[in-house]
């Protein structure tokens, strides 16, 4: 349809026609044909289609008069429709056949939209899975396609459709969430992912949405989408009309041209007709031309091929890198490097790299750089864009590697270098005429794809250097420092990136763990694997079988990563986890025995696994750490005993008594028979010890086996040892030796033991005796025995007979037994009978012996001869008893041989034993030094480590915990996409900020609220009943023994400023002192350590459970610079001189107690004695280590002292000098903060309830209906104490004085029983709110005080103290700006009135207040009135002042119980504890008299006509212009800068340093629209000069070569206001946002140089603001967050921002407008372009709140502005299209008390001040007001600079023109037009 060739006339006729009207139009009345709807349809978005076929005319005529809208109710108002007719929409969307979506891409996406929408009508879920899929293959082809459909706003279009869930199928479903988080992945805005994330919330509360796994998934695709195929940030140029623009370049700077780009191309969706000449279209890559045509270009083809050109005037020279596809949606980075020759006539070079490594280098002409380049383009066709561009891009820093980049196919073919095609340069090589390029390569476009980082150099680039770009990664300026800008006409704002995963510690409840949870918790591990930044673990109190699989995944993980996981989670890790969850100390395990000892068994697995791979000295010394604290050394020494030695205790159990006895004779055999290698007497008489020692022991214990049976035991292992022994070959003479000895030791043990027991000859000792006297003489021994006998002269005859009488009856036995001894035993028998032949006259006994001299049958005659009768009557006759006889003479030799061995042997064994007694003594004392001390040493080290480790994991947490309320808070509040349909209760505390007046404002939500419902019913179950303290009495007595007679005052010696502290404070910072000490609050007290360095002061909290506090991070801990401290007071706690105050710049305080006791006992005369007790006791000892640890510390902190730091002198010195009290008289400053200042500095405190501010009762008329301020009578008289202002009561109370007297004479007299202030009494009247509430009841003991004791009206309170003359209770500070403490907003329960039963609620208000409000306003009015101003003196006095002691304050019966005075008590003569505990509590809850600041009466306050004569008078005096309304007058200033720059920015900076010359003139700061900065000198006020200001204009600002201009351009399209600058109070530097990069830019005023550049945010900052502290700015953009920066400042001055934000604060989604930040009150407050305004904590980032303006049209309502005031009050500007109001929208806490007056200049020419408006003339671009309030400063869109202020009065004095004429005629002389009045009356 339409194919033809004219196809554009065509399309222009039918649009002519109405063709779009008349196709509607038929398919509308087209009931006549009800049976072909379906195809005329189908026909009719056919000839839609081909009308609007590659036409963007066509579509944009389309949406105007008809809208996909229409189409789509025209076709669903047909039915149901059929596939043929969405297949037909897909068409139109593809502008072809839907089927090929790979090669056309999205053409239309409306149509895609119109097909999402309609899904939910579909009734066929065929149709929804067949669109579904189709959507999401051609909307997630490409980049392009994504890039399309977001700027389509498609993921809101989903969205929608995902909301009719159940007329959707699941899987169309699915298939639409992956679209969404492809798309998301691509970019997602903040309001998408808001509707995403509502989009699960379900009716009821404990189902789950049938999204959610497929939604979760989504977005953790988008989350992680930052690997190979995506960028966090790039330039999207597709459309062809994009690109960067360079300025000029009038001088190249270098002799070379080097280009570095990452770039990502998708594939063209239709194939050019690449044969045809000039049919294609080159992608410009960038392209630097002079004014003549010649320069450097690259462009890539439509092929995908990279193309590297040169144009000179004659030639146009390219060359071209082949075979390699860049149009593949992959990123790349390509660098080009065009090299001159270096010589004169040298070859010129290109070389072209791709992902870091060299593909080409071919010869290529280099351009003359001589010629300034006019036309300099990155990605762009040649045009130059409307769009300024950065003036230059930073070099980035370079990263470690990432992850490789895929390469495409060409690159993978490709070879590593190029360098061989120089041969075959006519393939890579071009050369055509200039002018012909068009022609050849195609006309110019943009690079229609994705640039990432450029970087440009003047030099040519090395390898080295290029791998190093492409290893930083593409994000060189988007991840690191990003500076991105879409500079097309699709600009894409607030987009999802992800993020950074850092330390997760996730906990997951036993009863929640099953197996899917376990494969997520997996999953999780595996992302955070991905980001390198392994520090997960989770540690589960499932069920057994998941704990077990849970851990076994987890061994696997550290196996695969040992190294990356053993520094933090290696074997110390392991052993705290098993002594956390799985040892022997945890109570809450539901384990079986086993299936614990399985755990235990895998982690002391990992614990060997990693000692396996080597143990560092560290791991051991922690398990034997854990040894020592647990005891568990079993375990873990099985575990890990092949690598670890471990000492342990004999505990085996064994089977049977005899397997014990038996080890131990083993044991004992081998040390004494191996263990002893020599023979003599010394080594026989140390075994014989041993046996001896077991008859000792046998005679003194029972033994498990008898002693004679070890003996034996022994000496048959000796028998077989010594066997063996003699047996070896290599036998020694010992060995032979020590048998000899073993068988006299045998032979004696046998005689002496076995003659008793017989049953000690067993067949061991039996075998070897016979052993040695008959198997000796066998074949081994024969030949010895028979040397031996030859060898031996025998001399006698019992001798002879011994031996002959032993061998033959051996012999015989032999012959009887028929055994083989007989052959071995003849030799001898011959041998010995030769010997003795003569000797025992053998031939006269013996005439038949056979003869012995060799006869051959000596053998067999002698057996024969041996059964004779003549050899046996011989034997028997006279050999036997000689034998028998010489037995017995040679062994009772042998046996007292004997008993002298064991004699010996038992001496040596007693002496040993002695001095085994004395050395296991000294063993022991070594063994404790050594041992048991080091070990209980290392126990308790462990158990200290093991605790702070505990606390550690408690306070993570406690932060874990505290970041899933916030998440959960954010989630349901009313911002959040989960709101509550039905908002509950909101509870409120008071929080612990305060502003500059010290008014604690600030309410916050309590989110840990307790009703106290306990408390009200135990008060109503014990009605009346009164519990009075039992101790009183007796605490009464005690007080009385330590009464302190003389009073010293608290002053300090401060030391010598140290001249190195300085230096100190320069270098690194050092740790200076560390106490530990105590942070007092109202709550509690937290114990803690303070540390000092040469930079900052530390609180670490100690306490083990620490709870969410208001401060930092986790509990208590506090880090604060000591640049931020602004005064330090010395203090008083439980009325020692312990504490400090330490007071910030902030406005947060700090009261810290230095209570540490040093019982310095060896100091004290006397001693102790014996049983430990003091016998002589100074007190002021204690008191002086209190003083010394106090003010030590207070003096490290002054010698590192800050510009800021004072308040180093006493009370009474600090008030003298601060000059407060001549400021009051002068009536500078109010009375409340007169007072405010009296209290802090005389050491009352809001940290502290018995040291809390004090301020009068000012009225006593609580009964009228209206309040008369003009009536004295109404007031109190503020001369008399509270207690005698009522006349009836002075004379009781001067009576009780007169009368009283102590018998001791130790209670001085007093008037008063009771105090004015105490902690009761503040308790009693901010009972309604928190934590007042709670501590009250803690007071009561847990219940609430009776109501008609309770605050429960302030005309009854007053009744009460005139009728009763002991309630002497003066008031808090809150009853003059706090109206909530009046209001019972938790709705507690504080019971009925005894008398009229009414229910106690809000307090009940004197009937001239209407309100709580109105109360407090008229209260704070009276406060300031004239009277209260004429007599505040006299009060002062009696508080504060002379009246407080002394004869004054009897005169003025002002003297109270006297241990409520400061130093009249000292504590610490008190030895018992329960008494000085006791003693505290009392005097604490008794009241504490401020600090004495005068001794002399206070002077009375100045009339306001005495102020104003004054004033008149003065010649410099500045006048308030908001108090001189009707008297405002207006003047010009012409700044120097050329008419029509209108000012943009006109401020005064708050605390600038003064110089004497200038009269500390601060300067005024001007901005104008193209960037120029002003600084002018300004004089405020000087009654010499007629319009009463000076002006010096800065002359820098209109010369063209000093002019000093805020670097870098604006992003274009952006209205530059005074929101996107801010000035530092100290007028050095300015912050600017609204640049294109993102930034936010530091200049330094003095210098005109940008000195910083921080890029956090995603999209353009919108709008700045500074504190009124100078410490925090806030930011907001257009990517819907707001960041807080800290200022860095040195010494005091600021000089830049932190590298990182402070906060990054989510909840707008849409575009932020306006913020604004008050740092004393912890706020920041923000507001969208979506009208909606957010409160956010500093300090935590914490959403507190969303307001939304009241607003009567449905039109879109904007934030322009807002502001926050000190008081709380929020002020926000709405704007409805270009028509503006100004309201009060909500008071963050509603105070009407202060003046505060609303200043607003409108575009249409008008100033408003409370009064008729002044006429400007001219819209106002800026509007400021000078820190004095003497001027309104006005920027005027003509450039002009206004300034409004008090006109001159109509009388002068004369002569006061010729007055400081030394000043006026310079200033006058330099004034532009600042004497002209500028008329602001209506031009009407």
């Amino acid at each position: 349809m339409l194919d033809c060739t004219d196809r554009p006339v065509l399309q222009a006729i039918f649009l002519n026609s109405n063709c779009f009207e008349h196709l509607i139009r038929l398919l509308q009345n087209c009931k006549v044909f009800q049976g072909q709807l379906d195809c005329l349809a189908v026909s009719t978005i056919q000839a839609l289609t081909a009308v609007l076929h590659k036409s963007p005319a066509a579509k944009e005529v389309f949406k105007e008069r008809i809208g996909y809208a229409h189409i789509y109710e025209v076709l669903k108002s047909l039915g149901q429709p059929s596939r043929e007719l969405l297949e037909e929409l897909m068409n139109m969307a593809a502008e072809g056949d839907h089927m090929s979506v790979g090669i056309l891409g999205i053409s239309n996406v409306q149509p895609l939209l119109l097909l999402i929408q309609w899904l939910p009508e579909l009734e066929s879920h065929d149709l929804q899975i067949f669109i579904s899929n189709w959507l999401k293959r051609i909307c997630c082809i490409n980049r392009q396609s994504r890039a399309t459909c977001v700027n389509a706003n498609m993921g809101i279009r989903i969205i929608e459709t995902l909301n009719f869930h159940s007329s959707l199928h699941r899987t169309c479903a699915e298939n639409l969430i992956a679209l969404q988080g492809s798309l998301g992945s691509q970019s997602m805005s903040s309001e998408e992912l808001h509707r995403l994330i509502r989009l699960l919330r379900t009716n009821e509360p404990k189902q789950s949405h049938p999204y959610v796994i497929p939604v979760i998934r989504a977005i953790l695709a988008m989350a992680r989408k930052q690997g190979l195929d995506s960028a966090m940030q790039y330039f999207n140029l597709s459309p062809s009309m994009a690109g960067i623009a360079v300025p000029p370049i009038h001088k190249w700077p270098g002799s070379a041209f080097s280009f570095n780009a990452w770039l990502c191309l998708d594939q063209d969706q239709v194939t050019p007709d690449i044969t045809s000449k000039g049919g294609g279209k080159r992608k410009q890559l960038y392209s630097f031309f002079t004014g003549s045509g010649m320069g450097f270009e690259a462009f890539i083809t439509y092929s995908g091929t990279l193309v590297v050109a040169v144009c000179t005037k004659r030639e146009y020279a390219t060359v071209m890198l082949p075979e390699h596809c860049f149009c593949d949606s992959l990123w790349h980075n390509i660098t080009i490097v065009h090299m001159p020759g270096k010589r004169p006539f040298g070859q010129s070079f290109v070389c072209i790299y791709v992902n870091g490594q060299q593909k080409i280098s071919a010869p290529l002409r280099f351009p003359a750089m001589n010629e300034p380049f006019t036309s300099c383009c990155i990605g762009s066709a040649g045009q130059r864009t409307t769009t300024p561009p950065p003036s230059q891009i930073p070099d980035p820093p370079f990263s470690s590697p990432i992850t490789p980049h895929r390469t495409s196919l060409g690159g993978i073919l490709s070879p590593a270098s190029w360098g061989g095609l120089l041969g075959k340069s006519e393939l890579i090589t071009k050369l055509i005429s200039a002018g012909t390029q068009d022609s050849e390569w195609g006309c110019p476009t943009s690079l229609e794809g994705q640039l990432g980082s450029v970087i440009i150099f003047h030099e040519a680039l090395q390898p080295s250097q290029v791998k190093a770009l492409y290893l930083a990664g593409k994000w060189l300026l988007a991840c690191r420092n990003p500076i991105c800008l879409d500079l097309s006409t699709n600009l894409l704002h607030g987009r999802l990136t992800g993020n950074k995963v850092v330390n997760w510690d996730v906990k997951v409840p036993g009863s929640l763990m099953d197996v899917n949870v376990l494969m997520a918790l997996q999953l999780l591990i595996e992302q955070v694997s991905v980001e390198k930044n392994v520090q997960l673990f989770i540690w589960n109190r499932g069920d057994f079988p998941f704990r077990i699989g849970h851990i076994q995944y987890l061994s696997t993980i550290i196996k695969d990563s040992r190294r990356l996981f053993r520094k933090k989670y290696g074997v110390q890790f392991l052993l705290d986890t098993l002594r956390i969850y799985y040892g022997s100390g945890y109570k809450d395990s539901d384990l079986a025995p086993d299936d614990l000892r399985t755990i235990q068994t895998f982690l002391y697995g990992l614990i060997k696994y990693f000692l396996s791979k080597g143990g560092t000295h560290e791991e051991i010394q922690s398990i034997m750490g854990y040894i020592a604290a647990t005891s568990e050394e079993e375990q873990v020494s099985s575990a890990v005993a092949s690598h670890l030695l471990v000492f342990r205790s004999f505990d085996r159990s064994f089977g049977s008594e005899e397997e014990l006895i038996q080890l131990l004779t083993d044991v004992l055999l081998c040390v004494m028979w191996k263990g002893l290698e020599r023979f003599d007497d010394a080594v026989w008489i140390e075994r014989g010890q041993v046996f001896s020692a077991l008859t000792k022991l046998g005679i003194s214990n029972e033994l498990l086996q008898p002693s004679d049976e070890i003996k034996l035991n022994l000496l048959e292992k000796m028998l077989e040892w010594t066997v063996t022994d003699n047996r070896d070959t290599k036998a020694l003479p010992t060995h032979a030796e020590n048998a000899f000895r073993l068988l006299l030791i045998v032979q004696d043990f046998l005689q002496a033991e076995g003659l008793v027991n017989s049953n000690l000859w067993t067949e061991k000792p039996h075998r070897g005796l016979v052993w040695f006297f008959s198997v000796q003489v066998c074949a081994m021994a024969a030949a010895k025995l028979n040397t031996l006998l030859q060898t031996k002269v025998i001399e006698s005859q019992a001798e002879a007979c011994y031996l002959l009488g032993k061998l033959e009856g051996i012999l015989s036995r032999s012959i009887k037994e028929k055994t083989e001894t007989y052959t071995f035993l003849i030799p001898l028998v011959r041998t010995l009978v030769s010997k003795v032949y003569q000797l025992l006259f053998m031939n006269l006994h013996l005439p038949s012996l056979p003869l012995t001299n060799g006869s051959p049958s000596f053998f067999e005659d002698f057996r024969e001869y041996c059964s004779s009768d003549e050899w046996q009557v011989y034997i028997d006759k006279y050999i036997i008893p000689y034998m028998k006889q010489y037995e017995v003479n040679t062994f009772s030799d042998g046996h007292e041989h004997m008993a002298l061995y064991w004699k010996d042997c038992y001496e040596a064994l007693m002496v040993n034993m002695h001095k085994r007694d004395r050395e296991r003594g000294e063993s022991k004392l070594k063994f404790q030094e050594c041992f048991v001390e080091p070990f209980n040493r290392k126990a308790r080290q462990e158990n200290l480590r093991y605790n702070s480790m505990l606390k550690q994991l408690n306070g993570q947490h406690t932060a874990t915990l505290r970041q899933w309320r916030a998440a959960q808070l954010y989630l349901t509040c009313e911002q959040g996409p989960w709101a509550e349909r039905k908002q509950n209760p909101i509870h409120w505390k008071l929080s612990n900020v305060e502003n500059y007046s010290r008014m604690r404002l600030k309410l916050v939500q309590n989110y840990n609220f307790n009703s106290h419902q306990e408390a009200s019913d135990l008060r109503d179950n014990l009605g009346m009943q009164q519990t009075q303290p039992s101790s009183e009495s007796l605490l009464l007595e005690v007080v009385k023994q330590v009464k302190v007679s003389d009073m010293e005052d608290d002053i300090l010696e401060l030391p010598e400023e140290d001249a190195t502290a300085g230096e100190e404070q320069g270098q690194k910072e050092k740790l200076v002192l560390s106490e530990e000490c105590e942070l007092i609050t109202l709550i509690d007290v937290i114990p803690g350590r303070l540390e000092v360095t040469t930079q900052h002061i530390c609180f670490y909290d100690g306490s083990i459970e620490k709870e969410e506090g208001e401060h930092q991070n986790i509990g208590f801990d506090f880090k604060w610079s000591l640049s931020q401290i602004r005064e330090i007071h010395l203090r008083r706690y439980n009325l020692r001189r312990s504490a400090l105050e330490i007071f910030l710049t902030d406005q947060t305080n700090y009261f810290l107690n230095f209570s540490k006791e040093v019982w310095n006992y060896q100091s004290c005369p006397g001693g102790l004695s014996a049983e430990g007790q003091i016998l002589v006791y100074w007190p002021w000892l204690i008191v002086n280590v209190f003083l010394q640890v106090r003010n030590k510390v207070y003096s490290q902190i002054l010698s590192l002292r800050s510009p800021n730091i004072y308040g180093t002198r006493s009370p009474q010195e600090l008030f003298k000098a601060s000059g407060l009290m001549q400021k009051w008289v002068n009536r500078e400053i109010s009375n409340f903060d007169y007072l405010i200042q009296l209290n802090t500095m005389a050491g009352r405190t809001y940290n502290d309830l018995a040291q809390y501010p004090v301020f009068p009762w000012v009225l006593r008329d609580y009964t009228s209906e209206e309040l008369d301020l003009n009536n004295p009578a109404v007031f109190r008289d503020l001369s008399k104490p509270i207690g005698v202002v009522n006349e009836k009561n002075a004379k009781a109370v001067q009576e009780k004085y007169e009368n009283f007297e102590d018998p001791l004479g130790t209670i001085d007299k007093f008037h008063y029983g009771t105090h004015y202030s105490n902690a009761a009494g503040v308790m009693h009247y901010l009972i309604r709110v928190e934590p007042f509430t709670t501590l009250h009841i803690q007071l009561q003991s847990g219940r609430f005080d009776c109501a008609d004791r309770q605050f429960h009206s302030i005309p009854a309170a007053w009744q009460a103290l005139m009728d009763n003359p002991n309630d002497v209770k003066e008031l808090i500070p809150e009853f003059f700006y706090f109206p909530e403490f009046l209001e019972n907003q938790n709705k507690f329960n504080l019971g009925r009135l005894q008398i009229s039963k009414e229910v106690v609620n809000d307090v009940v208000l004197p009937k001239w207040a209407k309100s709580p409000e109105d109360f407090i306003c008229k209260h704070r009015k009276a406060l300031e009135s004239e009277y209260v101003s004429a007599h505040l003196h006299e009060w002062i006095d009696l508080i504060f002042g002379y009246k407080q002691r002394g004869p004054a304050a009897v005169e003025a019966l002002n003297v109270f119980y006297y241990c409520t005075y400061e130093g009249a008590v000292d504590l610490d003569a008190l030895t018992d504890e329960k008494e000085r505990k006791a003693l505290e509590g009392m005097i604490n809850n008794f009241g504490q008299t401020p600090c004495q600041l005068l001794k002399e009466p206070h002077p009375a306050r100045l009339s306001a006509e005495e102020v104003l004569q004054r004033q008149t008078k003065s010649d410099s005096s500045t006048l308030n212009l908001f108090q001189h309304l009707p008297e405002l007058k207006s003047f010009f200033v012409e700044v120097g800068i050329s008419d029509g720059v209108p000012i943009v920015k006109a401020v005064v900076p708050r605390n600038q340093s003064r110089s004497f010359m200038s009269q500390g003139s601060p300067e005024i700061l001007v901005t104008s629209l193209n960037c120029i900065i002003g600084t002018h000198g300004w004089l405020p006020y000087d009654r010499n000069i007629s319009n009463y200001f000076t002006f010096i204009r800065d002359p820098t600002v209109t010369n063209p070569k000093t002019q000093r201009s805020i670097s870098g351009p604006f992003t274009p399209g952006l209205e530059i206001t005074s929101k996107l600058f801010v000035v530092s109070h100290d007028a050095k530097l300015l912050f600017s946002g609204g640049h294109w990069d993102n930034s936010i830019r530091v200049t330094s005023l003095t210098k005109g140089k940008l000195i910083g550049q921080h890029v956090r945010h995603m999209d353009i900052v919108t709008c700045l603001a500074i504190d009124f502290c100078g410490i925090h700015l806030i930011s907001g953009s257009r990517d819907t967050t707001c960041m807080i920066w800290q200022i860095v400042q040195q010494g005091g001055v600021p000089v830049g921002l932190a590298p990182k934000p402070l906060q990054i604060l989510y909840g707008h989604t849409d575009e932020v407008s306006s913020v604004s930040i008050s740092t004393e009150l912890d706020m920041v407050v923000s507001g969208a372009r979506d009208s909606t305004v957010i409160i956010h904590t500093i300090r935590k980032g914490q959403y507190m709140r969303t307001l939304r303006p009241p607003c009567e049209s449905s039109l879109l309502l904007t934030v322009p502005n807002l502001a926050v005031s000190w008081e709380g009050h929020i002020v926000v500007h709405t704007s409805i299209e270009g028509k503006t109001t100004l309201k009060v929208l909500h008071k963050f806490q509603p105070k009407v008390i202060e003046y505060w007056y609303f200043l607003c200049g409108f575009a249409y020419f008008s100033l408003n001040l409370s009064i008729s408006p002044l006429a400007m003339r001219l819209p106002i671009r800026c509007i400021s007001v000078t820190k004095e309030y003497s001027h309104i400063l006005v920027g005027l869109e003509d450039g002009k600079l206004i300034v409004v202020g008090v006109g001159k009065p109509a009388e002068m004095r004369s002569g006061q023109l010729s007055r400081k004429l030394w000043g006026s005629s310079k200033r006058l002389s330099q004034i532009s037009s600042g004497e002209t009045e500028y008329n602001t009356q209506d031009s009407k």
